[in-house]
């Protein structure tokens, strides 16, 4: 019994002390492997991170050349809003000194054909007051020829009858 028991440790001293050395050369074998490995996925993991931090400063960069280009745009639409209003406002200017001027010139022109027509009925009232003082001055003078007829035929008749 007493061989049984020994032979069963030994035996199972054996596997433990197997088990031991497969531990040991695993681990030396695999833990440089794996050491190697976690080297290598920690330097990828930095250059990524090395990347995504590149990346994060090119993004804030084209953020603020955005906000330059916001600001940029609006001070430009800004300035072409401003020379439209200004360029409104001259026209606008221009337009109002062409009235003024068509109105003056209206005004002139206006006067002009207003004292030509008072010149034409001047004329015309002249002439139509002409030719009544002519049909007057007939009548008057036809008036007279009879009246001094009438005296020359009265005298004679007298002269005659005397």
């Amino acid at each position: 019994m007493g061989g049984k028991l020994i032979n069963i440790d030994f035996t199972m001293a054996i596997e433990i002390i197997n088990f031991i050395v497969l531990v040991y050369f695993f681990s030396r074998t695999f833990s440089k492997k794996i050491g190697k490995v976690l080297e290598d996925r920690k330097k990828l993991a930095l250059s990524e991170m090395e990347i995504v931090e590149n990346e994060k400063e090119k993004l804030e960069d084209q953020k603020k050349s955005i906000e330059k280009l916001k600001k940029e745009s609006k001070r430009r639409a800004n300035d072409i809003l401003i020379k439209a209003e200004r360029q409104a406002d001259d026209r606008k200017d221009q337009i109002i000194s062409l009235a003024m001027s068509n109105r003056e010139r209206m005004m002139m022109k206006a006067e002009a054909d207003i004292e030509k027509m008072r010149q034409n009925a001047k004329f015309e009232l002249q002439k139509e007051v002409g030719e009544m003082a002519v049909e007057l001055a007939e009548k008057i003078i036809k008036e007279n020829i009879d009246e001094k007829q009438d005296k020359t035929i009265n005298k004679f008749i007298n002269e005659i009858g005397d």
